[in-house]
């Protein structure tokens, strides 16, 4: 559907149109006398007035009309004037049909608008002269279709036109049913090449002068650079080769302001369908911009044998009726008619029409004589039959009353021009004022979206006056072209019914449509339906539960190409069926979803219609990527590069895409003999070559800031590489910069990391949005694992050991011992960057809902950091180039400020202990002994006396030792073992869980001590995970 467009505003222009005209266009006929002037001047000023007390805010034009009572002024001698004027421009009307030009119809056109109405019978004409000057665009729209057809030089030769006889056939196959115009100029070849050749030269004449003019300026505007090298890409193939020159010279002068056209058909997509002859000459784009200038091009409706018949007929020399010429005309070409139409082999024998044909060809008089009447109907005015009805007067028609009536008239009118002359050309002006009327109604609407509705009875008023003052926003007719736009600002009063009309038949086709596709938009209904829906929501309440599910099936399309990426690139063959599919998809659905990382949560709720999607456009995807690989020819001109350099576009173009999608559709490969296994074929030795290349790269990437400095550290690497046998060195010695007239790999390099400058800097921004948002996730993921951990006394260990029956940790009190481990084999260690995938299970452990909460959010965090740190690594590689691509600077430099900030969840190493106070035995004891000396003397007076006295003398010593001896044993036994929990994130597929065998009751002895049975005592709960990763 095409849209309005305003126009660029050029500066203020003299448009023609004063204030006669303007009271011409307001009053009409019976309102041009004095006093029925100011009566009714006087009546539309109240209204505006209304609108805008102060006029400030009213049209420029109409300000002077209604200021300090200018009735009497401006009425004075009014109908006079204007007549004068209507009788000037009756008596230029004859000549300026003979020799219309597009100036003519927009500068007469718009007299006839505003004078017409005061003058209805001197002006007849202007229905003529819109007649013509609308089929003329229509002409004109189809010759501009075929001559970018045919713009590969088959016109070059402006005296022959036999190359355009020839090629002009096979065009017409696809564009003949594009209009009704392209259908009657393929039909004609002799008189359509003729014109086609002289179009061509007049464009070249044209574009030559234009082209010679641009060159002269030293700074050539975007617009300029544009609309030329449009013409130059289309046209210049026609033109002579001086001229073809001058384009080039043009792209040179252009592309130095970085400048460039881009063809209608480009960017390619090996993955879309081979671009159409259509889509090569932007048809589309033609036929939206004719329809900015009110002409609405629908395709042709040959489809229907009627009226292919009555085309077909006017070719006839048959004096008869259209049934005669009918049979005439099958009867002399049934047998190329077969070939060509394949609907008209029923209508056909050997010998030409067929009873069935007749039949059908008799059919056409009783079409032919109920489309006058049929038009009158659709029309509303009866007279439309005799009358050129004024343009003020026309009824509204809808676009398929046109494109229908249209098609009718254009192969039934030759058969009676008598009856239906008039009818199709009160027709075509109707379709004309429709279609200028739906860019003004378009544009108009925008500016007044969220106010076309109301419950109070100011709304009308409140309407009035922002249509008043969208209007003199739009100025004086500038910026728009469209004098249909400026004759509803200068009736807002009756603007306001129209606008509403239209809206209103709109609100009821957006209704049909969105009935129609919402449950299973294609992308492009999605853009389309989507645009008018937020338009219509504004305005229209009963529009909003279809929009809002026609917004749900468009965000899960849109979620479903997300996630077929992630399973194209991620998995293996998991998009060649439905069933493999809803399994990978399922997968990744789920773990996503256990993490609160729901970001695809409508392509997850139905896999089943999610994986219907994803297979059937990737099988399509693959089939355009053969076709586009056959059409091109691409492998035979990597197969005739003579030197990796040549090779190198065309490989690094169409690699990735049969990287991506040869996984997924066996016939790519088949063997070896798929196009994209022949194509990688021819790319391997290439890819090779590339690879130490793009290795030599990140080596000098902090170099690249020109090609000396380049060199140099190349050179430095190289006296390196060489002496050490390194591979790289290969670069070394095949390396140009001795003068061969290669590039260097410094040149090389740079211009690659020059051409991947702008798209990185892009990749990075969007990059670092999304880095911030999943770093923030991943901390309150992390934060939530660590209160959940805390909450069940769960200690986390990272899988640095296996815990086996041999790798526990033996761990003596005593200061001096040290842990032994005595696991013969350890395939993990804690420095690890991903962890070891372990399974182990517990003996009749009950696992508590706190600890599976715990451990899954646990498992989730150290998946989503694995993830994250991955992305950073690679982010990290294309930082690299920031001295070469400034402009990625300030993205590397917060990507590097996220990264380092990102810090894992918080585990120790798994260890299991057995702490052992070993036996300790202490005996003290006391010894009492008791030991008796005895000592005997003797002792003698020695006084002089009869007799001596001798005394005996006994001493005895007694020595008490006791002896007390007090054993005391103490053993103490504590077997410490701690709930642990293995997790990892290695990229794996899931497998099945399989249990290591083992003793029911294992039995522990420490150190010799008591014997504790590992069942009773210990609590050994081992949780285990499979961490299949998809990102």
């Amino acid at each position: 559907v095409p849209r309005a467009v305003k126009r660029g505003d050029a500066g203020v222009k003299d448009d023609g149109i004063g204030e006669e005209e303007l009271l011409a266009f307001i009053l009409k006929k019976e309102n041009l006398e004095e006093n029925n002037c100011k009566r009714e001047l006087g009546e539309y000023c109240d209204k505006l007035k209304k609108a805008s007390p102060t006029l400030e805010n009213v049209h420029e034009k109409l300000k002077g009309l209604c200021e300090n009572n200018a009735a009497d002024t401006k009425c004075k001698n009014l109908k006079t004037t204007v007549e004068k004027k209507c009788t000037q421009f009756k008596t230029n009307l004859p000549e300026i049909l003979k020799n219309l030009t597009d100036g003519n119809c927009t500068e007469k056109g718009r007299l006839c608008l505003f004078l017409e109405g005061a003058c209805p019978s001197d002006l007849k004409q202007c229905n003529e002269l819109r007649n013509k000057c609308y089929q003329k665009k229509r002409d004109d729209v189809a010759t501009e279709v075929l001559l970018r057809a045919l713009g590969d030089g088959s016109l070059k030769n402006s005296q022959d036109t036999a190359e355009c006889k020839k090629k002009l056939p096979n065009v017409c196959k696809e564009l003949r049913d594009k209009s009704d115009e392209l259908v009657n100029k393929c039909l004609k070849t002799e008189e359509t090449c003729t014109n086609l050749v002289a179009s061509a030269k007049a464009k070249c004449d044209d574009l030559k002068t234009k082209v010679s003019s641009a060159l002269t300026k030293d700074k050539p505007t975007n617009e300029t650079c544009q609309s030329l090298l449009e013409q130059c890409y289309f046209y210049g193939s026609n033109c002579e080769d001086p001229d073809k020159q001058k384009c080039e010279d043009l792209k040179t002068k252009c592309s130095g302001q970085n400048i460039t056209f881009m063809p209608p058909d480009q960017p390619f997509d090996p993955i879309k369908p081979p671009a159409t002859l259509t889509q090569k000459i932007g048809l589309t784009a033609l036929y939206q911009k004719a329809a900015q200038d009110g002409v609405y091009i629908g395709s042709a409706s040959t489809r229907d044998i009627y009226n292919l018949l009555a085309l077909l007929s006017q070719s006839s020399t048959s004096q008869g009726d259209i049934g005669k010429k009918c049979e005439d005309v099958l009867d002399k070409n049934c047998k190329v008619l077969k070939t060509e139409y394949p609907m008209l082999r029923k209508l056909c024998d050997d010998n030409g029409a067929s009873p069935e044909g007749k039949k059908e060809c008799g059919y056409l008089k009783n079409r032919l004589d109920g489309l006058p009447q049929d038009i009158k109907n659709r029309l509303r005015e009866q007279n439309a039959g005799t009358n050129a009805i004024p343009w003020h007067e026309l009824k509204g028609l809808g676009e398929e009353d046109c494109e229908e009536l249209e098609s009718l008239c254009s192969y039934f009118e030759l058969h009676d021009t008598t009856k239906l002359e008039k009818p199709c050309a009160n027709l075509r002006v109707a379709c004309y004022k429709r279609g200028l009327g739906a860019m003004a109604y378009e544009l108009l609407q925008d500016q007044l979206r969220g106010k076309m509705h109301g419950t109070d009875g100011e709304w009308a008023n409140t309407l009035l006056a922002a249509l008043v003052g969208e209007c003199k926003k739009l100025g004086v007719n500038q910026g728009t072209g469209n004098d249909e736009l400026l004759s509803l600002c200068l009736q807002p009063k009756g603007a306001i019914n129209l606008l509403l009309g239209d809206l209103s038949f709109k609100t009821v086709a957006l209704h049909r449509h969105l009935d129609e596709k919402r449950d299973f938009p294609s992308e492009d209904d999605c853009t389309d339906l989507e645009r008018r829906c937020e338009a219509f929501e504004k305005d229209f309440d009963s529009v909003h539960h279809p929009c809002h599910s026609l917004k749900h099936h468009c965000v899960r399309l849109k979620e479903v190409r997300v996630l077929e990426g992630l399973l194209l690139i991620k998995t293996n063959g998991s998009l060649k069926d439905e069933k493999s599919c809803r399994e990978k998809a399922s997968e990744h659905c789920r773990r996503r979803g256990r993490m609160g990382r729901h970001t695809l949560p409508f392509a997850c709720v139905d896999q089943n219609v999610t994986c219907k999607l994803m297979t059937d456009s990737v099988k399509d995807k693959c089939g355009f990527l053969e076709e586009n690989i056959k059409e091109s020819g691409i492998v035979e001109e990597i197969k005739k590069a003579d030197s990796m350099d040549k090779k190198e576009p065309f490989c690094d173009f169409w690699e990735p895409y049969c990287d991506a999608y040869m996984l997924h559709c066996d016939h790519l490969a088949n063997g070896g003999n798929g196009e994209c296994a022949k194509l990688k074929e021819k790319c391997k030795d290439y890819r090779e070559k590339r690879e130490l290349e793009d290795r030599f790269t990140v080596l000098l990437a902090g170099d690249l800031v020109n090609d000396k400095k380049c060199n140099e550290s190349f050179h430095g690497y190289c006296a390196v590489f060489n002496h050490s046998n390194h591979d790289l060195a290969v670069l070394c010695k095949n390396d140009s910069s001795s003068g061969n007239g290669k590039p260097t790999l410094c040149q090389k390099v740079i211009r690659r990391v020059e051409k991947k400058c702008p798209e990185l800097a892009k990749k990075l921004d969007k990059e670092k949005e999304a880095l911030e948002r999943e770093s923030k996730d991943y901390e309150k993921l992390k934060q939530e694992a660590e209160d959940l951990i805390g909450g069940a006394n769960l200690v986390l260990a990272l899988a640095s050991t296996v815990a086996t029956p041999n790798s526990t940790q033996i761990v003596n009190t005593n200061n001096n011992a040290q842990p032994t481990n005595t696991t013969g084999n350890n395939t993990a260690s804690g420095n690890s960057t991903h962890q070891s995938l372990s399974k182990r299970s517990a003996a009749q452990v009950k696992i508590t809902e706190k600890e599976v909460s715990a451990f899954e959010k646990a498992s989730d965090a150290l998946t989503l950091y694995d993830e994250l740190k991955e992305k950073c690594k690679e982010l990290k590689d294309d930082c690299l180039y920031t001295e070469k691509c400034t402009t990625c600077q300030q993205a590397c430099a917060s990507i590097e400020k996220i990264c380092n900030g990102l810090k894992p969840l918080s585990v120790k190493e798994q260890t299991i202990k057995v702490i052992t106070n070993v036996t300790t035995t202490t005996t003290t004891t006391t010894t009492t002994t008791t030991t008796t000396h005895t000592t005997e003397a003797a002792t003698c007076s020695s006084a002089c006396t009869a007799s001596a006295t001798c005394t005996t003398v006994r001493t005895t010593d007694t020595w008490v030792t006791h002896t007390s001896t007090h054993t005391s044993t103490s053993t103490q036994t504590s077997t410490i073992t701690s709930t642990v929990t293995f997790t990892s994130t290695r990229r794996c597929k899931p497998t099945k869980c399989t249990t290591e065998g083992g003793d029911e009751e294992g039995h522990v002895k420490p150190s010799g001590g008591a014997r504790i049975s590992g069942g009773s005592v210990m609590k050994s709960v081992v949780l285990t995970i499979l961490v299949w990763m998809l990102m």
